[in-house]
């Protein structure tokens, strides 16, 4: 099912316009989101293999370490959710909410805002890359306010940046 309703896509995405509104204006000059969860990365790498163009199975990755049998299991997961969220590609808050989650959704109006606000982004890592290739498509240009801090060893990772047009600041070929 659905990871979340519409009306809690368009909440969270609201609520991180909220944050980074509340941010730049109380001064900040320069805006870092970070995520911290488990299953995050497979979440990530639908939605990039979705706005990349992306096999499915070239953008998945190991997230904590996982084995081969359970990296299988999580490919096929992430294989059926693309089939389910590519036809919502239409409308990207139908999008999120089918395979984002509240999390990506919140990054995403974060990341949409702060580039509305003229404030330079530093990502880190697959969940903000996938956030940020959906502001992308919400905003033409969004990544031009967009830093990336290094080079995840998440395959999705990389094919975020690519379309992004992003080189790493730190590339430690982890």
């Amino acid at each position: 099912e659905d990871a979340l309703t519409l009306e809690e896509a368009e909440a969270a995405f609201v609520a991180g316009v909220a944050v980074a509104d509340e941010e730049v204006d109380s001064g900040a000059d320069l805006l870092v989101p970070g995520d911290m969860g488990i299953g995050n990365t497979t979440a990530a790498a639908v939605l990039t293999s979705i706005l990349t163009g992306k096999d499915i199975a070239s953008v998945v990755g190991r997230g904590t370490g996982i084995d081969d049998d359970t990296w299988m299991r999580k490919t096929a997961a992430a294989r059926d959710a693309a089939r389910r969220g590519r036809p919502r590609i239409g409308n990207l808050i139908d999008l999120l909410a089918a395979v984002g989650g509240a999390d990506i959704a919140a990054m995403t109006g974060f990341l949409s805002q702060a580039a509305a606000r003229h404030t330079p982004v530093v990502l880190d890592g697959v969940v903000s890359g996938a956030a940020a290739l959906v502001a992308q498509r919400i905003t033409y240009r969004t990544a031009r306010w967009f830093l990336a801090g290094h080079r995840s060893p998440e395959p999705a990772h990389a094919a975020a940046l690519e379309r992004l047009g992003l080189t790493p600041l730190l590339d430690y070929e982890m």
